[in-house]
């Protein structure tokens, strides 16, 4: 992907007649386009006699339109070209933001201006979001970051809008009440118009042609001057340490900083400060406290920011040791805070933050460069650089000035405290003294991934384990595929982990240079993948070898926690997403025995690393390099732990048994997460056409008919998809009141309605969806992320690099009849089915 223009140029901003803000960016070269619209107005700006107001209205403006049905707006409408979309409800604005092939971005921008400006807000239909939203609040209500950022909000003072509850569930929102319509109305009105909105705008589209369709946008929204909000000052009500009980979550330690009275340019201050805090570089911070055997990561996060005030949280995940001694990490962060606060230390790291930003934006999808440039105070080149060093001044004066907030949080018991909101077991403790530590702090060591200064020569003989692709030009990107397999039903858990654990801050790192790395567990397999800044990625293989081959000794007992931690559920992550996180390692051999997922020391588990290489045979794709980067690549490759496979790996054949995995550990849960997958029959073109189709087909109806009309919850999706070697159609549901059983007898009613729904079809409406999918299948040439993980996908699944051109081609020629054998084939298991839920098996019909 080309861009017109330096990625780090901020695109200049424009008003409309109407009041619209609008930036472009054109990208040449771009087979996507995205739009981004930003609405000044968020949860604190909705009446505080109905909290949730603005979130719930955010819901209902996908729920029909006046020149749009639900089922033909936006979101029916992106899911159908294969793109992506999404909106959120922050303190003091809402974004709505797609992706999406750029042929259709005038499309996607009539429904999305249509939404906005003249939303149906049908009374039925609100009274079925609203469950949902009180699905959402159930799961939000065992979110440990959630309920970390109620438990500060309850140490602020109650006259600023942070310590108020905003999410919304079914008592704050009275759709049957006259009253709360007309709040409603009157929200929509107030800031749904031109001169609170903000537009971005990127794609291959001449400039000309963007400038045309941001006023069509304008024009279809109504003209009123922007609303000016005010914030009430930011004080914390108490200065001390609080310990909040979270039973099914990792163990945390925050340190929260009220600040408030900073300039704007404190935005990319905080941006600069959270780089260096969260390093991962040797020296830094994080590396220090985790050589220490302290923590295992810090971050920084901004739960709210608006108007020069803000709540600012360092976040650690502790050890237990860590945990043991909450004093001497909460100096240990203000004491790197003090000497990171001297110029004479922050200022030497400003050329390379300047690279990493730099990095970030090169060749980053529209989408991610809008979400960039979103923020008016986003670094960029014209950065007022002297107003940012004064403002990281002020901002590291306001937090070292006072105590933070120190929240604890672990299983210990606490009682429940009284709340309008999220429910909270939360109390205050003692604040803790220690003997200050003399770190003796340095810079972070610079990252020579982001300068590899490559030596460019080609490859005297390239191994053949490994496919070589290699266009003339994709923009400096290139990707590297690696996929180690073992027995087949073997699988190693806490080994997994512990390379994934060795491998953090290689990935930190990588991401820096702009480079994506991806370790991988696929149970018999293991997968390493390098994506991004092609110059950076042979040095990067060439250093994360030996970590491959010889972890640290610490890693072993760390990967060990790590396994026995991911075997029990948690509320640290979505629990339909542990659920996805698992479902690629139980699709392996029915008949697997699992492998050695333990061992009595590191030595031991070294030992079995060290057998486990020498049994492995890998096989790999390099695609966009150029000829002259194959030397210094495959010169990496050649120390690369296991042995090439000489012959392609034999994959897996479909079981036709139905399999049910219960991840539930036994442990009750407040909700239910259930997944469905299910294998294509055969590994013909014409059959992955087929169920291509039909996914596209079906999906938009079944978010409609789980979502919407029963109300099961908020997490609800279907789509085609692949995990390694596995291809089939996958139905996921996350619900606060069904059962696992109940969800699974709503996705079986669905296929059996599908069933007549698509016999009731018109047959040019089956054609035009084929030929449709058929003209987006093939990744276009100018989409390098696609194309490569159209290709790795292919090789995995056994085919050869051209199989979307073979999928594509028999896609133009489905009937009816391809499509209802398809379904028949679904709907009656005839590759079998994989269950995942956090729930036993309905009956003795699952193996």
């Amino acid at each position: 992907m080309h861009s017109s223009a330096d990625p780090v140029q901020q695109p200049s901003q424009t008003v409309l007649p109407n009041g619209l803000r609008v930036r472009l960016m054109p990208l040449l070269g771009s087979s996507q386009a995205a739009a981004l619209v930003r609405v000044h107005a968020g949860s604190h700006d909705a009446p505080s006699a109905y909290p949730g107001l603005a979130h719930f209205l955010e819901h209902l403006l996908f729920l029909g339109s006046r020149n749009y049905t639900a089922a033909e707006g936006l979101m029916p409408f992106v899911q159908g070209c294969g793109g992506q979309l999404n909106a959120s409800t922050r303190e003091r604005h809402t974004d709505f933001f797609f992706q999406l092939p750029a042929d259709q971005l005038e499309e996607g921008l009539r429904r999305l201006v249509d939404m906005l400006a003249n939303p149906l807000l049908d009374p039925g239909a609100q009274l079925r979001e609203r469950e949902v939203l009180q699905a959402e609040y159930q799961a939000r209500a065992q979110d440990a970051e959630t309920l970390c950022d109620a438990a500060l909000g309850h140490a602020i003072a109650p006259t600023h809008p942070f310590a108020g509850f905003h999410a919304g569930n079914r008592d704050t929102l009275p759709v049957e009440d006259a009253a709360f319509q007309q709040a409603l109305l009157g929200y929509h009105r107030r800031f749904f118009h031109a001169g609170q909105i903000e537009l971005l705008l990127a794609g291959p589209q001449h400039e000309a042609v963007l400038q045309c369709l941001a006023e069509q946008m304008d024009a279809g929204l109504a003209s009123h001057p922007l609303v000016r909000r005010e914030a009430p000052p930011l004080r914390c009500k108490a200065d001390g340490w609080f310990r909040l009980q979270l039973s099914n979550a990792q163990p945390r330690l925050l340190l929260a900083f009220a600040l408030d009275g900073l300039s704007e340019h404190a935005v990319p201050a905080l941006d600069y400060l959270s780089a260096w805090l969260a390093s991962e570089a040797p020296g830094g911070l994080t590396q220090r406290l985790r050589d220490a055997e302290l923590v295992q990561s810090v971050k920084l996060r901004i739960p709210y920011w608006y108007a020069g005030q803000g709540v600012v949280v360092v976040e650690l995940l502790p050890t237990e040791r860590g945990m043991a001694a909450p004093a001497e990490l909460v100096e240990a962060v203000l004491d790197w805070l003090r000497f990171f606060s001297d110029a004479a230390h922050w200022q030497p790291c400003h050329a390379e933050y300047q690279r990493i930003r730099h990095r970030s934006l090169q060749n980053a999808e529209p989408l991610t460069r809008l979400r960039y440039w979103v923020d008016p105070l986003a670094w960029n080149l014209n950065s007022d650089e002297a107003a940012i060093k004064q403002a990281l001044s002020l901002l590291s004066a306001q937090m070292l000035g006072c105590a933070p907030l120190v929240l604890i949080t672990d299983k210990t018991s606490c009682a429940a405290i009284e709340t309008s909101g999220f429910p909270l077991c939360l109390r205050p403790e003692p604040p803790q003294r220690t003997v200050p530590t003399d770190w003796g702090w340095q810079q972070p060591a610079a990252n020579p991934w982001l300068t590899p200064g490559l030596l460019r020569y080609e490859a005297a003989d390239i191994p053949p384990a490994l496919r070589w692709q290699a266009p003339e030009d994709m923009g400096g990107q290139g990707a590297l595929f690696l996929r180690w397999q073992f027995m087949r039903g073997e699988s190693f858990p806490a080994l997994s982990k512990t390379l994934t654990h060795a491998l953090q801050s290689a990935a930190w790192a990588a991401q820096q240079a702009g480079v994506a790395l991806r370790f991988e567990d696929l149970g018999d397999a293991w997968c390493l993948r390098l994506e991004g800044f092609a110059e950076a990625i042979p040095a990067i293989l060439s250093d994360i070898t030996p970590v491959l081959s010889a972890p640290p000794a610490a890693a072993f007992t760390e990967g060990q926690a790590l396994a026995e931690r991911d075997a029990a559920l948690s509320s640290d992550v979505m629990l339909v997403r542990q659920l996805l996180n698992r479902l690629p390692r139980l699709l392996m051999d029915p008949a697997a025995v699992p492998g050695q997922t333990a061992a009595s020391s590191s030595s031991s588990s070294s030992s079995a690393l060290a057998r486990l290489w020498q049994t492995a045979q890998w096989q790999g794709l390099a695609i966009g390099f150029a000829s002259s980067m194959s030397g210094p690549l495959t010169d990496a490759i050649h120390t690369l732990p296991g042995t090439p496979a000489l012959s392609p790996v034999a994959r897996s054949v479909p079981a036709t048994v139905k399999r049910w995995h219960d991840v539930s550990s036994a442990a009750a849960m407040p909700e239910t997460a259930f997944l469905l997958f299910c294998p294509l029959p055969d590994r013909t073109a014409k059959c992955e056409a087929s169920w291509r189709v039909l996914g596209r087909l079906i999906e938009a109806d079944f978010f409609r008919r789980l979502r919407s009309e029963l109300q099961l919850g908020y997490a609800v999706f279907s789509r085609f998809c692949q995990f390694g070697e596995h291809a089939g159609m996958l139905f996921a549901v996350q619900s606060p009141a069904a059962s696992a059983n109940e969800i699974l007898d709503h996705v079986e009613q669905f296929l059996s309605d599908c069933t007549v729904k698509l016999a009731e079809q018109d047959d040019d409406v089956i054609e035009r969806a084929a030929r449709q999918a058929s003209d987006r299948h093939v990744a276009s040439a100018s989409d390098f992320r696609a194309q490569a993980e159209q290709a790795w996908q292919s090789l995995q699944a056994g085919h050869e690099i051209d199989r979307p051109v073979e999928v594509a081609a028999a896609m133009r020629t489905l009937q009816r009849q391809d499509l209802t054998a398809a379904l028949e084939a679904l709907r009656l298991a005839r590759a079998g089915w994989v269950a995942v839920a956090n729930a036993p098996a309905p009956d003795s019909g699952w193996a």
